[in-house]
């Protein structure tokens, strides 16, 4: 059934109501006459619908003189009508479009399912054959990411396992957040990795955001030490506990720490027990850093600050949009190409260069912390490694994009 049907036929049922409501009083008032023709009956609901001032006849077929018939329509009769349409109207309506809307989506679903087969064919094919022409573009500056990115993993495994092994106790807790930090940021270049090879610059950018915080707070603990590594770890419990108080708002229930049972009572135990220990301050979104920042409720702005931060350009505002639901998210793409401000809902091969670019600055600069103070040839080679790898990102992605954007002038030019 045709979507733009739907609410026609509903409508068309419902005009109906008026006259199977009237013809119902109408049918009572023939049989308290002894009277039971389905025909008379008809008939006189659809004169009386007319509105029509002639005299209303009916020939039943039978010989013999005409009768005359009375049928009176009291007030009380008129108001039942009114009572009976308004009951219809408020009650039995929602419920036939309820049962419209589950009927018609069942159906919907079922017409898909059969022909999703086909559909899933159809669809892996195009992103197959688009993806193949990004990797033919963009080969250069990815194949580099994708180097540096197996690069830094090995890096990463190298110095955890040192990490195990040593035993160092100063410096200890810094390098084990470190680590971990690295950990996460290789697996979010990952996801860097998947987007930009799938044609979705500006989800890869927003996920360049997550790695650029990763890297600044990296940076915040490596300048702090183990005090401030150990209040990032602590973090966790003020986390967690958030997020037990929003499910409990969001089922409507009251959080009444002295009820708790099991793990919630033991995150909110260690709770108190961190607030006990490192101030009230340290239940904010970056308490782990207050004492280290003296500042009372410091800002992600804080820890870029703390750390000088001027090696990236100012992008990080810019990424953000393409998290949250601003309209300039919305209406602004990486994937425009010169004057072509086409907004699209799905793979472009365009604008992947800025989130390629600045995931291999933020994944050297995390890299590098692995070093640590370690000054060595080996150290040296690994490091200069890793930047040969970003320049060369660098290099190969504006290459791409200039081409691409040459492509696109020369292709308007022949329309």
């Amino acid at each position: 059934m045709k979507k733009n049907n739907m609410n026609k036929i509903i409508g068309q049922q419902i005009q109906k109501v008026p006259r199977l409501l009237l013809r119902k009083v109408l049918q009572r008032k023939l049989e308290e006459q002894n009277i039971h023709d389905d025909g008379l009956l008809e008939a006189l609901t659809d004169h009386i619908l007319s509105q029509s001032a002639e005299q209303f006849r009916w020939e039943d077929g039978s010989e013999g003189t005409d009768k005359n018939l009375t049928l009176t329509l009291t007030e009380e009769d008129s108001n039942n009508l009114i009572n009976d349409y308004k009951n219809f109207v408020e009650l039995k309506v929602p419920k036939l479009v309820r049962n419209v809307i589950k009927s018609g989506a069942k159906l919907q679903v079922k017409n898909l399912g059969k022909r999703w087969a086909e559909l899933k064919i159809n669809d892996f094919n195009e992103m197959r054959h688009f993806r193949d022409h990004l990797e033919l573009r963009w080969a250069s500056g990815l194949d580099v990411l994708r180097m540096l990115l197996i690069a830094s993993r090995e890096i990463g495994e190298t110095f955890s396992q040192k990490l195990f092994r040593s035993k160092a106790k100063r410096g200890l807790v810094k390098r084990e957040a470190i680590v971990l930090l690295h950990m996460r940021a290789c697996q979010t270049t990952l996801e860097i990795v998947t987007l930009l090879e799938n044609g979705l610059p500006d989800g890869a950018y927003a996920r360049w955001r997550t790695l650029y915080e990763i890297s600044v707070v990296a940076f915040v603990i490596d300048r702090f030490g183990d005090e401030i590594a150990e209040r990032y770890l602590a973090h966790d419990l003020v986390s967690m506990r958030e997020y037990i108080i929003n499910e409990y708002k969001h089922e409507g229930r009251k959080y009444e720490p002295q009820s708790l049972e099991g793990e919630e009572k033991e995150i909110e135990e260690g709770f108190q027990r961190v607030i006990a220990e490192f101030g009230q301050s340290f239940a904010g979104p970056y308490g782990w850093s207050a004492d280290s920042l003296s500042l009372k409720s410091p800002r992600f702005q804080d820890l870029e600050k703390a750390i000088n931060w001027v090696a990236l350009p100012p992008q990080y505002k810019w990424s953000s949009y393409k998290i949250h639901a601003g309209v300039a998210g919305t209406v602004r793409t990486l994937g425009f190409v010169g004057n072509n401000h086409f907004i699209h809902a799905g793979a472009t091969n365009a604008g992947l260069e800025t989130p390629a670019i600045n995931t291999a600055f933020s994944l050297v600069h995390m890299t590098s912390l692995l070093f640590g103070k370690l000054n060595d040839i080996e150290t040296q080679i690994h490091l200069r490694s890793l930047i040969l790898l970003r320049d060369k990102v660098v290099k190969k992605c504006q290459k791409t994009a200039r081409k691409l954007e040459q492509d696109e002038l020369n292709f308007q030019k022949e329309l």
